[in-house]
């Protein structure tokens, strides 16, 4: 059985360095802490790109989309004039012959 005599007294370098071991400690706790909060940030940010990847992959396909439209709609224009200019013209040449039906009675 270890006598009082034989444990060491702590010297006040002993406390000094379980003071510096304490902040340590600390230090560790704060870096582990801020570590967890990077990789939870850094698995956003991840995601966040992957969504912005896939956003802009969509405005390109709808870019597509819209020049191929936009190469038609010229001639859409063009036809629908026709049909429009038709359809008055129809409309013309049936009022012109129910009038000349109406005044030759």
């Amino acid at each position: 059985m270890p006598l009082d005599r034989d444990i060491p007294q702590p010297t006040p370098s002993d406390s000094v360095t379980l003071y510096r071991l304490k902040m340590v400690e600390e230090t560790l706790k704060s870096v582990s802490e801020s570590l967890r909060l990077l990789a939870t940030l850094e698995q956003r940010h991840l995601e966040t790109r992957e969504a912005l990847a896939r956003a802009f992959s969509a405005v390109d396909e709808n870019d597509k989309r819209i020049r191929a439209v936009e190469v038609e709609i010229p001639t859409l224009k063009m036809v629908r004039g026709w049909v429009i200019t038709g359809v008055v013209g129809c409309t013309s040449l049936c009022g012109i012959a129910v009038f000349q039906l109406i005044v030759n009675r």
